[in-house]
């Protein structure tokens, strides 16, 4: 049950407010060892039932060449796509990422656009009782911002300050920019440097992609731990090679904080050998292995809302 979700976001969000007022200048300093000892005792706090399972579709999959998301590896083709996860709750469930409508899918990729899959996309934004994002490129906050659900989506999405703050200011696509008036009809909040939502569940801030970036840690009745990395790392490769992004490839949406994300790529790995499931959002071969693993599960599960 999340019904209460909400209301604990908001709670914590005013505590963190308070205690660091600038947040919003925070870097990466954070990702030490003390950071996941932290954010599971953090997923602990909100009372209720821990999720039963992570759920995901697949928007508009292609193929991606890898040498642009990993440096110095060769032109090896990969599968891509675009990516949206479903925890689930015994009742109720909460989406992570919203991927975007066909509108904003450049036209070399919109062959394998599926309206099926972006309608079960958008029940799942509407249903919620809690909608994240990693950050706030087009591609998985979309969703969130031009829907047929629109006004039902904003009452329940969780935008941080930074992620509307580059939605008003330089948003990657000037279709998705925000105007103030729009901005308020979100959950706007902060927080430095996590923030429990649910129970079983933490926002952990990751600067360094974008501005907004963050990280969504699930830990399952099970005990499995998850961590949904949004785009931190574009394939498995950046962690497990420690291997940046091409300079080239994020010039056009204006550079990454590669201090930042060294960080941040150098504690995912250790989360990782620690035992933690770490899901980069567009590795398609990655999901689809830990889809044959049990780690995740394929298609959205609409029972018991």
């Amino acid at each position: 049950m999340i019904g209460p979700c909400r209301a604990v976001a908001l709670r914590a969000a005013i505590t963190v407010a308070l205690l660091a007022p600038h947040a919003l200048n925070a870097q990466a300093d954070h990702y030490t060892s003390d950071l996941l000892p932290m954010v599971r005792r953090a997923a602990a706090l909100p009372v209720g039932d821990a999720p039963t399972s992570v759920r995901f579709l697949l928007l508009g999959p292609w193929r991606d060449v890898l040498s642009t998301a990993v440096e110095g590896v060769p032109p090896d083709s990969v599968g891509a796509a675009y990516s949206v996860f479903q925890i689930r709750f015994p009742r109720g469930w909460a989406v992570v990422d919203a991927a975007l409508d066909r509108s904003l899918v450049p036209e070399s990729k919109r062959a394998t656009f599926s309206d099926e899959t972006y309608g079960q996309i958008q029940e799942a934004l509407r249903d919620a009782r809690l909608v994240v994002v990693t950050h706030e490129h087009h591609d998985h906050v979309g969703g969130a911002l031009k829907s047929p659900h629109l006004a039902q989506i904003q009452s329940h999405t969780l935008l941080t300050r930074a992620q509307v703050r580059t939605l008003q200011e330089r948003p990657n696509l000037p279709q998705i920019r925000v105007d103030s008036a729009t901005a308020a009809r979100y959950l706007v909040v902060d927080y430095d440097p996590i923030m429990p939502i649910a129970p079983g569940v933490v926002l952990i801030k990751a600067p360094g992609h974008t501005p907004g970036s963050q990280m969504v840690y699930v830990r399952l009745q099970s005990g499995r731990e998850l961590l949904l990395v949004g785009d931190v790392a574009w394939n498995m490769a950046n962690v497990r090679m420690q291997r940046q992004k091409p300079e080239a490839s994020t010039r056009g949406f204006g550079g990454e904080d590669r201090d930042a994300i060294a960080k941040e790529l150098r504690w995912l790995r250790d989360a990782e050998a620690a035992g933690v499931v770490v899901v980069a959002a567009h590795d398609v071969a990655w999901i689809d292995t830990l889809a044959a693993r049990g780690a995740l599960v394929r298609g959205f599960d609409f029972t018991n809302r």
